[in-house]
């Protein structure tokens, strides 16, 4: 081999090498600062923070996480900016009390991901073509059930995870509905198809099973100003936008604009998140110019007279367990936050805004964030009595809580 060959196979490997240890060292630990063993705990790593020790990363969508024994743990790399380019990693980890993990990130290609499970999902179609799914929509200004339903596959989106699945009005009713499911596989795209059975019996998936009438629903917004509750949604603009779907999480969200609460023009964004084995969905509302108005989620109580609170270390939630499913089924519905303490106010019976809901009230600031968490029987037996919805509760509560540190 003469030297010139040498010398360029010398600097061939150097930089095979080189970058074998640069993408090596683009890694990172996870420590469990609570006192509780963590089970696929959420984890978000910003790009910027990334970038700030490794330098310029590459477009992808999906990655790996390579701990020390070698095992792999999926990780998402979302958009959700929508300025074409990822600026979160989110990937959900196991964590024992006091436990440190350090991962190394595996690129691979997109044949290493071809086989990935999707445990969230995202549905928002035409009703009359369902191959046409939306990525950006109008809200309808109706309040008429048949014209949604005219409209969109099953009234407006939905979002899923393997444990429970949600859905949205997409009108001036704003409601959000439970879809209780028996199986973990994604089954949104298939339901409310023309001929297909109604999505209020039962199926060998699950079912539509909640009653909603005019209340909130499962975890839906109002503004409350003067002692007024004003219903997010009617004589406002509204639309609709998907910012993520991925096999760990999906998001989208709802914007409002010219919500009139007593002559003042108020715009609400809705941000909406599902994770892969949740029983909940995650939300972040943010308010802009809201004077006096406060932030009113809550929780239908059509069917029960019973609401409970309780108060943890930094987190409380208040909750309903009742046959309130829509058969008559046990159906047990929170409402979780990050806060201190939290109180329970009830709307009117009738009338015609919002009924026959129980909410609470938080004070806007720049970011609200709230959980919907839904317990049914028929998909888990733990939630059919009172004493297991409110032991699988206070577990989510407190994981949702615990604190974990990130170093990069």
């Amino acid at each position: 081999m003469n030297i010139m060959k040498l010398k360029l196979l010398s600097i061939i490997i150097v930089a095979l090498v080189f970058a074998a240890c640069s993408e090596k060292q683009q890694s990172f630990s996870v420590s469990n600062a609570s006192d509780i063993d963590l089970t696929e705990k959420s984890i978000v790593i910003k790009r910027a923070d990334l970038e700030a020790k490794y330098g310029e990363l590459k477009e992808q969508a999906l990655v790996f996480l390579v701990d020390e024994a070698g095992e792999k743990t999926l990780a998402q790399l979302d958009d959700t900016r929508g300025d074409g380019k990822w600026d979160e990693l989110f990937t959900q980890l196991d964590l024992k009390a006091g436990e440190t993990r350090s991962f190394s990130i595996e690129w691979g290609n997109h044949e290493d991901f071809a086989n990935v499970k999707y445990r969230t999902n995202i549905r928002f179609a035409d009703k009359n073509d369902p191959s046409k799914e939306f990525t950006h929509a109008e809200r309808l200004t109706t309040t008429d059930t048949k014209t949604s339903q005219a409209a969109f596959q099953f009234e407006g989106p939905g979002w899923e995870n393997d444990v429970v699945g949600f859905r949205n009005y997409f009108d001036a009713r704003n409601g959000m509905d439970i879809w209780g499911k028996t199986t973990t596989e994604m089954v949104l795209d298939k339901v409310g198809l023309k001929g297909a059975p109604s999505y209020h019996e039962m199926q060998d998936w699950g079912m539509d099973n909640l009653k909603v009438g005019n209340s909130l629903g499962a975890g839906g917004i109002a503004l409350l100003s003067a002692g007024q509750l004003y219903r997010v949604g009617p004589g406002s603009v509204g639309s609709y936008k998907l910012i993520t779907e991925g096999p760990l999480r999906s998001m989208f969200e709802f914007q409002f604009d010219r919500i009139n609460i007593a002559g003042r023009l108020i715009s609400v964004q809705h941000r909406i998140a599902i994770e892969a084995g949740k029983p909940y969905y995650n939300n972040s509302v943010f308010v802009d110019d809201a004077g006096d108005a406060k932030l009113a989620p809550g929780i239908v109580n059509m069917d029960t007279e019973m609401v409970y609170t309780r108060s943890l270390d930094n987190v409380s939630y208040f909750y309903t367990h009742d046959n309130q499913g829509y058969d008559g089924e046990v159906l047990g519905m929170a409402i979780i936050a990050p806060v201190n303490n939290i109180v329970v106010e009830t709307a009117p019976d009738s009338g015609d805004g919002v009924i026959q809901t129980y909410y609470t009230v938080f004070d806007i600031a720049r970011q609200i964030e709230y959980y919907f968490m839904a317990g049914w029987e028929l998909q888990d037996p733990v939630y059919s009595s009172l004493e297991g919805f409110e032991k699988e509760l206070e577990k989510q509560a407190k994981q949702l809580v615990a604190k974990v540190k990130v170093e990069i």
